[in-house]
C-alpha cells in the first residue's frame, strides 16, 4: 500500500527566503505524473473537500450545480456518479500520497449478453453489433506489478534509478553533473553562505 508521506530534500536560500529546487526520489515524482492522469471532476473534488475552492474557481460551480441536479434530467445512457467521480484512465500501484478514495481494481466492465463483442463503462448500453444489451460484468485487471510476467516489476512509472531535482515550478529532471552546471550558469546559488538544504515530510494536506 502506497504511504500517506514522502521526504523531499529542499534546498533553501534562507537570506531571500525561498526555495530553491528540491531533491525527490521516485516516490514523489510518481506522483507528479499521477496528478496528469487525474480526470477534471475528481481534481475539483477533492480541493472542494479541502476548502479550496478559489483555487478551483467556477469548476466548482459546475460540479456542484451537478451533483444537485435530479438524476431525472440525465439522459439514461448517463450516471451522475460516474459524471461526478471519473476514474483516472491511468492505473499504477504504490503511488504515495494518492487523491482519490477509489479502488481501480474493483473497477467493472460490461460486456455484451449475447454477442460478447463489445464492453463499456455504463450497464445496459446498446451493442453495437448485435444490439443486445451490455451488461455482463467483467472485472479489470490492472497492469500492476503483481500480474505482471516479465521479470520484476516496481510499483508506481518509474523505475528506481535515480533521484531527481524538482524546482519551484515543478519543473523535473533526473539529477547529474551537467544539471547542476547549469544551475550555476543561470545564478541559481548567488549566495552559498546563505544556503541550507532542510527534509521535509510531504503529505496530503501540504500537497492540496
Amino acid at each position: 500500500m502506497a504511504s500517506s508521506k514522502t521526504k523531499l530534500m529542499l534546498t533553501v536560500d534562507t537570506k531571500a527566503q525561498k526555495v530553491l529546487f528540491a531533491e525527490a526520489g521516485k516516490d514523489f515524482i510518481d506522483f507528479l505524473i499521477y496528478l496528469l492522469s487525474l480526470p477534471i471532476a475528481t481534481a475539483v473534488r477533492i480541493l472542494n473537500e479541502k476548502n479550496l475552492n478559489p483555487v478551483v474557481g467556477s469548476l466548482s460551480h459546475i460540479y456542484e450545480s451537478l451533483e444537485k441536479l435530479p438524476d431525472s434530467f440525465l439522459q439514461p445512457n448517463q450516471d451522475k456518479n460516474s459524471l461526478l467521480n471519473p476514474r483516472a484512465p491511468v492505473y499504477a500501484t504504490e503511488i504515495p500520497l494518492m487523491l482519490s478514495d477509489y479502488d481501480l481494481k474493483a473497477r467493472k466492465l460490461y460486456k455484451c449478453a449475447a454477442c460478447c463483442d463489445y464492453i463499456a463503462d455504463v450497464p445496459n448500453l446498446n451493442c453495437d453489433g448485435c444490439k443486445g444489451k451490455v451488461r455482463l460484468v467483467m472485472s479489470y485487471v490492472p497492469p500492476s506489478p503483481a500480474n505482471y510476467s516479465l521479470g520484476t516489476v516496481e510499483g508506481g512509472f518509474l523505475k528506481e534509478l535515480a533521484t531527481y531535482i524538482v524546482m519551484d515550478n515543478l519543473e523535473f529532471m533526473p539529477m547529474s553533473t551537467k544539471m547542476f552546471v547549469s544551475l550555476l550558469r543561470k545564478s541559481v546559488f548567488k549566495d552559498l553562505d546563505s544556503i541550507e538544504e532542510i527534509e521535509v515530510d510531504l503529505g496530503v494536506e501540504e500537497v492540496c
